[in-house]
């Protein structure tokens, strides 16, 4: 890894740890069962395909970016409002105009709340890598809901609508892979 990408993973890591105190869950909870998940399945997906690994590696990094620095503000927007705040950052570091606005297409297009067509296999990457993250670690998110206040209810609910829009936005390819998880995780939900 060259030093400019490791100076990426570190700063990426602190905001998620400024995240979590947001959130008042565990130090680490962002990073270790989202953000470096998605950013590990984006790179294995990259490679499988013959996408460019590196792109896809930026771009699941800083993925979630919006809300990791302003939750409030940008919880609704963030898949754009995360490439527009990455830019300034890649630039600093000196990746070029035409490797950012890749980067940034498929920040643009990995939400699953809004499936946007997806037009080269870097943004399906990481859409794939985002929402099987949701279902490889459907604990952390029960978790995450149970320390935000929600009733039972109130997380089965979200829960259960969350890993469908994941299942949901998945490639063919990402689906097969993940749907015996997928159905196994449904059992738990009423």
């Amino acid at each position: 890894m060259n030093e400019n990408l490791a100076e990426l993973y570190r700063m990426v890591e602190e905001q998620c740890k400024h995240y979590d105190k947001y959130e008042r869950v565990f130090n680490g909870q962002t990073w270790n069962y989202h953000v470096l998940p998605v950013v590990k399945n984006s790179v294995r997906f990259a490679r499988e395909r013959g996408a460019d690994a590196e792109v896809v590696e930026v771009a699941a990094l800083f993925h979630d970016w919006a809300n990791l620095v302003d939750f409030e503000k940008y919880s609704e927007v963030h898949h754009i409002a995360s490439g527009e705040l990455a830019e300034p950052i890649l630039i600093k570091y000196g990746y070029s105009q035409e490797f950012i606005d890749k980067v940034k297409r498929c920040i643009f297009s990995h939400r699953g709340r809004e499936v946007k067509e997806k037009i080269s296999i870097e943004e399906v990457c990481l859409a794939d890598a985002d929402a099987m993250v949701h279902i490889e670690n459907v604990f952390e998110i029960i978790i995450w809901r149970g320390m935000r206040g929600d009733t039972v209810e109130q997380a089965n609910n979200f829960v259960k609508s969350k890993l469908a829009r994941s299942f949901a936005k998945l490639s063919d390819y990402a689906k097969e892979s993940i749907k015996e998880k997928y159905e196994a995780a449904l059992k738990i939900f009423y």
